[in-house]
């Protein structure tokens, strides 16, 4: 008579797939490590096949293994949508709510609303992550990605919220001393603080209204992180070229002006994406009616505004 799989046995083994350690997928699934090897033995022995291969430095699946995980990912997401379905039967909205983003959005927009949106709903306990990676919101288990420039793939939806324009920002002081800007062409006498994406072409390509121009970089100081190069530029350092989410924080508070403001550079759309759900909580759809109307009110419009 052939046994039943355990459906504990299948999420240690997705666990396992995913995380890519025993002593990860026993952290994640609160027991020991001895009872996910277990778990995985019983898998095995159920299934007649090879499931993994185990190094003294990595887990590898097998073509059996593979074919398992697609099984074993499907009943996670199963899982994942009762207890969704589940808590959509609540009265109140309350719960965890994991939001992931850039730290440029988590920094100047989502981290302050966020916080306002904690105020409206008293009983969500919201967790947002800061990270340029692009991250699966299904496998690693996020809420929502506030996520630039793409959306992902089939499984998830993208909702557009805007546009965010990369614009020019130096401090009051340092344009008082500096050379006068009429145009782009004048952005040689002065001094260029870029980000790390322009360190290959040295150029940035400026527009306004359909004109383009293009301009030959010769930077003081190149950065990764745009923080860093606000607060070189509010130090008077030189001129940067920000997102204007992350200038225009700064103009608020005097410490950075526009530079040609009707001039930028690399349009880019922003998405609020989620995973594709056949029931919405009512959590997930409180956050959803506060959230884009608060970013379509902070982002452009469309690339040619």
């Amino acid at each position: 008579m052939k046994t039943k799989l355990l459906p504990e046995a299948l999420l240690a083994f997705e666990s396992l797939a995913r995380l890519g350690s025993f002593t990860a997928a026993a952290q994640e699934m609160s027991c020991a490590k001895s009872h996910v090897s277990q778990l995985i033995s019983q898998l095995e022995l159920e299934l007649s096949s090879v499931l993994l291969l185990r190094s003294t430095r990595r887990i590898s699946l097998t073509e059996s293994g593979q074919t398992l995980l697609i099984h074993a990912q499907a009943l996670r997401e199963l899982l994942g949508q009762v207890r969704l379905d589940i808590e959509d039967t609540q009265q109140h909205i309350e719960g965890e709510l994991f939001i992931s983003t850039t730290p440029s959005m988590a920094q100047y927009v989502i981290g302050p609303l966020m916080a306002q949106f904690a105020k409206l709903q008293p009983k969500l306990n919201i967790r947002v992550d800061a990270n340029n990676r692009i991250q699966d919101p299904i496998l690693e288990g996020i809420d929502f990605c506030i996520r630039s420039g793409t959306v992902g793939d089939e499984r998830l939806v993208g909702r557009l919220a805007g546009h965010s324009l990369e614009k020019l920002y130096a401090s009051p002081h340092y344009l008082q001393q500096a050379p006068q800007l009429h145009s782009p062409a004048d952005l040689t006498l002065h001094d260029i603080l870029i980000n790390d994406e322009y360190q290959t072409t040295r150029q940035w390509q400026m527009q306004s209204s359909g004109a383009k121009f293009t301009v030959d970089l010769q930077p003081v100081l190149c950065s990764n992180n745009n923080p860093t190069l606000a607060m070189s530029a509010v130090a008077g350092h030189g001129i940067a070229l920000l997102p204007d989410i992350v200038g225009e924080s700064y103009c608020r508070l005097g410490l950075l002006q526009a530079v040609l403001p009707q001039w930028y550079e690399k349009p880019t759309p922003i998405y609020l994406v989620y995973p594709q759900r056949s029931a919405m909580p009512k959590k997930y759809r409180a956050f959803i009616d506060f959230i884009l109307p608060e970013l379509k009110a902070r982002l452009s419009s469309s690339a040619a505004d």
